[in-house]
This record gives structure tokens, sequence and C-alpha cells, in this order.
């Protein structure tokens, strides 16, 4: 087993200042930054999947970095995906995962600085011992997909605590079993990590509708009504169904009036974009409390014995 190291961009430690781990992934505060000498040294003499200037753009706006313990990069590159939906799932920005390496930031920092005695009398304290060229090879791979957001959103969380990344691990734990009994969570997991890329927020809504729909494929007739009391339903366990089925209704128009060449916009303060990756995003959270996704049957059956309760 190894460890992989991803720098995240667009998320910020808080109340931590050291590593942090939670089961078979960790968050490691950046220290320091890496030239662009770091980088050619890099470039020259240890390999790099990705032009050596290409690491040093991506890494500018990275303030820490996801660890993967792993068995190889493949089963590293398949672990960031998880973490990636789950920490969505907790109402996290769009983040990128900007690539891997074998090393931290933290640790080739400065491998330049340090071939000499002369390079490392002008280091900082701190970098002035670690790895040279000598000593170790560091690999890079890009990153396993495309990740981020095209626009800024104020109303998602940038911060990351040591509790909320424990939760988090917690989640993927969740997730990675409800995967491995619905491949539908495969494409969830697709819809999630790339819908806020899209540039164009007409077409990155319909992605995430296409994420939705995909829960309840037996859904042919009366789609905006029977798609809004499903997902009512199954997030029943979180929640308000009442208020859901009106906010999925709402979406669902919005979906509907951009497939028909319309264009979406904000009324009375709502972000038609942030609404429906927020039904998304709950309806996740949702299958995570469940354990399970029930199917369209289970909901019916479900909300007949509420009404048989309530009578």
């Amino acid at each position: 087993m190894g460890t992989y190291y991803a720098p995240l961009a667009g998320l910020i430690p808080e109340g931590f200042s050291e590593p942090t781990q939670a089961g078979a992934y960790g968050l490691v505060p950046r220290k320091w930054e890496v030239s662009l000498f770091d980088w050619a040294e890099l470039g020259s003499k240890h390999n790099l999947h990705i032009p050596y200037t290409v690491g040093d753009t991506r890494l500018k706006g990275c303030n820490l970095e996801l660890a993967i313990t792993g068995e190889s990069i493949e089963d590293a590159q398949e672990k960031i995906a998880p973490f990636h939906v789950m920490m969505y799932a907790r109402e996290f920005h769009p983040f990128s995962v900007q690539f891997i390496s074998s090393h931290s930031i933290n640790e080739y920092a400065g491998i330049c600085s340090r071939k000499s005695s002369y390079g490392i009398d002008l280091l900082p304290e701190g970098l002035r011992e670690g790895i040279t060229s000598d000593t170790a090879s560091v690999e890079i791979w890009g990153a396993p997909y495309s990740s981020g957001s095209s626009t800024r959103r104020e109303a998602l969380n940038r911060s990351v605590t040591p509790n909320l990344f424990a939760q988090v691990a917690e989640d993927v734990e969740k997730w990675i079993g409800l995967r491995d009994r619905y491949p539908v969570c495969l494409f969830l997991e697709r819809v999630l990590t790339s819908s806020p890329v899209v540039p164009d927020v007409g077409q990155s809504l319909l992605h995430v509708w296409t994420g939705l729909e995909s829960i309840f494929p037996k859904v042919q007739s009366e789609v905006s009504f029977r798609l809004a009391l499903y997902l009512a339903q199954l997030q029943s366990p979180l929640g308000d169904r009442q208020d859901f089925f009106q906010r999925a209704k709402r979406s669902y128009g919005d979906r509907s009036k951009v497939a028909h060449g319309g264009v979406i916009k904000t009324k009375g303060g709502v972000d038609p974009w942030m609404e429906a990756w927020s039904i998304l995003t709950h309806t996740v959270r949702a299958i995570l409390e469940r354990r399970s996704i029930p199917t369209e049957e289970d909901l019916i059956q479900e909300l007949l014995a509420a009404a048989d309760a309530g009578g």
C-alpha cells in the first residue's frame, strides 16, 4: 500500500494545520510554495505525465491535498470520485482535483534549492531538510477527470474542518457499499463531478436532471408530477416532503424550459441552477440515510402506509 496526493483547488482548511486522517483518506494543509525552478527540476529529473508548466499553473490556488491510501495509482484514482461526491452531498462548493502525485506538495517544495548548500541556506528553516532528486523519485499523473466549477456559488461551503472531513470519510464507506448494489450510483458520481464544469448554466441544469431522472427510469408519463413525488418521498427521512415536492416540481419546469430552448432566470432570489443542484445533493444524502435506493413501487407503498397511518 502506498499514499498518493491530489491537490484540491477551491477548498480551505479550517481548524487544523497538520495532516488529519480518516480511514483511507487524509487531508494535508499546504505549507509551502513550489517555485518554477522546483517544477523545472521535477520536469527534467523526475517522472511527470503532465508538462511541468501545467503542474505549476494547476497548483496555484490549492490550499490542501487529499491523501489517498491505495495499492496502486489506479486504486487511488478510483477512490477520489466517491470522496468528491460525498463532499458535495455535505454541501461543499464544487472543487477541482488538479493532479495526483507520489509525494506531497510539502515534500517536493524546495527540491531544486536543496541541490546545493548555497540553495539550502536561502530556504526557510522548514524547507531545508527534505527530498532531493538524488534521494527520491517524484511521479505526477494528470487528474482522473475534469472537475471544479465554472461559476462561484457563494451559498456553498468552502471550509473543511477535521470533524466534517471525518463525516465525509464515513459517508464514503456507506456510498461505496451502495455503489456495489446500485449501478446508478456510478452514473450519479459522473453527473455530480461533471455538471458544475459545464459553462452554460442551462445545459448544466439539464445535466443535473439527467442524474435525478436516472434514479427512476420507469417514469415515462406525468413526468414532472411523478418525479417530484418520488423525490420528495425518497428524502422524507431528512425533512419536509411537501416543500421538497414543490421545489422539485418547479425545478423540473426549469429543466423543461431549457430543453425547449427557453432561458432560465433567477426568481424571488432563487437561483435555478442552485435549486436543481441542491435537490440532487439532498437526494444523494437521502440515499445515504436510507442506505438503499427504493423503487417507484416501494415509494408508493410508503406513501400509502403514511396516508393510512395519518387517517
